[in-house]
């Protein structure tokens, strides 16, 4: 079971990560809810990362980066079938 200390630490990464991610969604989608969602996203799924907390912040940084590029262009190809149909 992990410790308190453990999540307390993944949760100050993720709280590092979050305005970081918002704003490459921000920029990529143009749309605050837009990348609200795509930032919740991508915490969610990065903060199940093993051992997140103890990667250097620069992997930290490059992970959250390719994982909100990622679910952002989804985001965006999904926004835009929505409006076209």
């Amino acid at each position: 079971m992990k410790s308190t200390n453990y999540f307390n630490r993944t949760i100050e990464a993720l709280r590092r990560l979050e305005t970081y991610g918002y704003q490459v969604a921000h920029y990529i989608l143009q749309d605050e809810d837009l990348a609200i969602d795509a930032t919740k996203m991508t915490l969610l799924a990065i903060a199940q990362e093993d051992d997140l907390y103890k990667m250097p912040v620069e992997v930290q940084h490059d992970k959250m980066r390719k994982m909100i590029i990622r679910e952002s262009l989804l985001i965006k190809r999904q926004s835009h079938a929505s409006i076209t149909i």
